[in-house]
């Protein structure tokens, strides 16, 4: 039965692994065939179940390393942006430019979630992640005009 991707899970398999090549190893290599047999099935199954338990222990290290992509990312982003009404902008100099951010994305999760004019109306904008509706007038185009970039 798979474990949940740990360590431990990946040593407990090997281990069992070990157990049964020292139970093969005391027998003095001679055996019948059924006890071989059995002692070689579950060896087989031991190392397929490490091999699992490793393929899920990578899958949570790669999702350790998004998580950890992510969050050096916003703390990149956290000393260049500044809020100015309902939204979040890139600054140059300190002044706000650009797109707005959803405020509650960043704020709630540190992800930087451009703001997109509701189809039909552009007196709103919504975030495509959360779905939180802004008024564009609170949450504006700012032009990077007169600013050195």
């Amino acid at each position: 039965m798979p474990g949940q991707g740990t360590v431990e899970d990946v040593l407990r398999s090997l281990n069992f692994a070990q157990d049964v090549g020292k139970q093969i190893r005391d027998a003095g290599y001679v055996l019948d065939k059924t006890e071989l047999k059995r002692l070689l099935a579950e060896l087989t199954s031991a190392v397929a179940s490490s091999k699992m338990e490793l393929s899920l222990l990578q899958g949570v290290c790669e999702a350790r390393d998004d998580e950890l992509i992510r969050l050096h990312e916003a703390l990149v982003y956290k000393g260049n942006l500044r809020r100015r009404g309902d939204g979040y902008y890139k600054t140059l100099d300190g002044r706000p430019y650009g797109q707005p951010y959803c405020s509650y994305c960043w704020e709630s999760k540190q992800q930087l979630l451009h703001l997109h004019s509701r189809i039909l109306s552009k007196d709103i904008r919504i975030c495509p992640g959360c779905k939180n509706e802004y008024q564009a007038i609170r949450t504006p185009y700012l032009e990077a005009d007169g600013m050195t970039v």
